[in-house]
């Protein structure tokens, strides 16, 4: 039996990887609509990816737009910025702030300016009332990243938003969820025995997923460009692992996405 509405909380329609592609994010979304995908949350990087998430959520009903600067953008751009995405924000289209966060899997050397900038994150979604995307990633054995998010999301009283692919510990997750967060995952936990072992010990209620297109293909396209088309395939997978029909996880991670970035709002 086919699959059907399912929730993708994180793709990137306007990323760089699709534009050599002859098929149009409209095309994308209809392919992922064939595979049963109803929702999907189109999700910026930068204020030009931000403003075309919003047009993109403008042209189709079962897309919604996630507005932010990526913190490996963090030091590219000034306070401006945040006030253009503080604007966008308001669009009736957009349902949650990031993509922002921490990333010192790299590099440290922006670590002010990514501290800063998800700060700024912080104060629009609170003056906004939108929930958080997050991306978390820290330097190989490290858990920094985690420590100083936790901190500032305690500190300032957030309690609603995503992490969205997921990397780290069993005992990270639970302390997000404690916040209020929702953890999600991508394609990467059909070969990632890590992130296996927190789904096997978190709720389902506690669970969203994610294409996280072009990037993170589950298997048997891992390693090559990923499509929200893919989703069935990161269903299917939890399905196994937790023993529960694929219709269960469908239903449970769409039910979660829609209370944390649909409730009391119109779909169109």
């Amino acid at each position: 039996m086919a699959m059907s509405g399912l929730y993708d909380v994180q793709c990137h329609l306007s990323d760089a990887k699709y534009l050599n592609l002859e098929m149009t994010s409209i095309e994308i979304i209809l392919e992922a609509k064939k595979s049963g995908v109803d929702y999907i949350n189109n999700v910026g990087t930068d204020v030009k990816s931000s403003k075309t998430a919003v047009i993109q959520a403008n042209l189709s009903p079962v897309v919604f737009a996630i507005v932010g600067i990526h913190p490996t953008n963090a030091h590219l751009f000034t306070v401006e910025a945040y006030e253009t995405i503080e604007e966008l924000a308001q669009s009736n289209e957009v349902v949650g702030i990031g993509e922002t966060g921490l990333d010192f899997s790299q590099t440290t050397k922006y670590e002010k300016q990514q501290i800063e900038a998800f700060k700024r994150h912080i104060n629009i979604a609170k003056k906004l009332d939108l929930p958080l995307m997050l991306h978390l990633k820290n330097e190989p054995g490290e858990t920094r990243v985690y420590e100083i998010a936790y901190n500032l999301l305690k500190e300032n009283g957030v309690k609603k938003g995503v992490i969205h692919s997921y990397q780290g510990t069993l005992e990270w997750a639970k302390k997000f969820i404690e916040l209020g967060f929702l953890i999600s995952v991508s394609g990467a936990v059909t070969y990632d025995s890590e992130i296996n072992a927190v789904i096997d010990g978190i709720s389902l209620n506690d669970l969203v997923v994610e294409s996280d297109a072009p990037y993170l293909a589950p298997v048997p396209y891992d390693g090559s460009l990923n499509y929200p088309k893919y989703l069935p395939l990161t269903i299917k997978h939890i399905a196994r692992m937790k023993n529960v029909s694929e219709l269960v996880v469908a239903q449970t991670t769409r039910n979660n996405a829609k209370n944390l970035f649909l409730k009391n709002r119109r779909v169109r």
